[in-house]
């Protein structure tokens, strides 16, 4: 169901969040490297929380009350990087496809390059509506 997949959604990305936090808090939490039973039993309660079908699960609190509202107060900043980063990655490989294809005797078109641009573009406001009417559910 779309309420249950939903769910999972948000403990894989609490989850996520949660782990790359762990990776760098770690030298912090445990500077000597010596296992730590304490901690491995409150990571395990802190999962199992998270994962519980229960209606203050954790993920859905930390996703809700924390996660979310960072995310809707940089959704701009994060949109712009985004588009740069896809801008950069697709000119780098169009650098890459037109120097293979002009080895071989071809050449790639800027026409092309504009056509796959503007697929790409239209693909993405087709999601962003999607995502935006699954908000409103």
């Amino acid at each position: 169901s779309p309420e249950s997949s939903i769910a999972w959604l948000r403990y894989w990305v609490v989850l996520g969040v949660f782990s790359v936090l762990e990776l760098l808090l770690d030298p912090l939490l445990n500077p000597f490297n010596c296992p730590l039973p304490v901690y491995l039993i409150l990571k395990c309660l802190f999962l199992a929380w998270c994962m519980a079908p229960v209606e203050w699960n954790g993920s859905d609190m930390i996703f809700n009350n924390i996660l979310f509202p960072i995310f809707k107060e940089h959704h701009e900043q994060i949109e712009e990087k985004a588009e740069i980063a896809k801008l950069t990655v697709s000119q780098k490989l169009g650098l890459c496809f037109k120097k293979e294809k002009s080895e071989q005797g071809e050449k790639i078109e800027k026409s092309e390059l504009k056509k796959m641009f503007k697929k790409e573009k239209s693909e993405q406001q087709v999601e962003t509506i999607e995502k935006s009417d699954l908000k409103k559910m």
